[in-house]
């Protein structure tokens, strides 16, 4: 089932994608519908089926999809959204990325993007988005991994759930 982005919420999201370099060498972006009340506390589960990751073995040999749910867990868990463990939940969570390379005369490098949707489970709404691109280092461990992927996502919740009161 196609789902529908508001429109006021896809020029936010152009807006904000276009947003922040970090000198960590992460960006981050987020968007959210601004007309939807997030609670201090929810639940969500996994949306597995709308989960993308590259067609790419190099990428898929770095096991990114347990990675990032793990991470992802953990620093949702912080701010009050936790796993449910019965099917049913506030929000379903998906993720996608990308990697992109560009090799050149002088340097090479790889980049990666994840975008995490929350998606409304009872009204199928997309309420919030979270970007983050950094370079791709296929050297490091699944532990370096996810304590990398930790400090992106802790970046892009910073100010999670959203406050719409400013």
């Amino acid at each position: 089932m196609a789902r529908r982005i508001h429109p006021a919420f896809h020029s936010l999201i152009l807006a904000t994608v276009m947003l922040g370099c970090a000198s960590d060498g992460i960006e981050t972006s987020v968007a959210f519908d601004p007309l939807t009340q997030f609670p201090t506390q929810a639940t969500f589960l996994w949306d597995s089926s709308s989960s993308k990751l590259p067609a790419d073995d190099r990428i898929a040999a770095l096991d990114l999809g347990p990675v990032i749910e793990a991470a992802a867990e953990a620093e949702f868990a912080v701010r009050g959204y936790t796993l449910s463990t019965t099917e049913s939940a506030n929000y379903l969570m998906s993720y996608q990325v990308a990697s992109h390379s560009w090799i050149g005369a002088d340097n090479s490098r790889a980049v990666g993007s994840l975008s995490l949707l929350l998606v409304e489970a009872a009204s199928g709404r997309r309420v919030w988005l979270g970007i983050g691109r950094a370079e791709i280092n296929v050297g490091l461990s699944n532990d370096e991994r996810l304590a990398g992927m930790r400090v992106a996502l802790a970046k892009m919740l910073k100010e999670f759930p959203p406050n719409q009161s400013r």
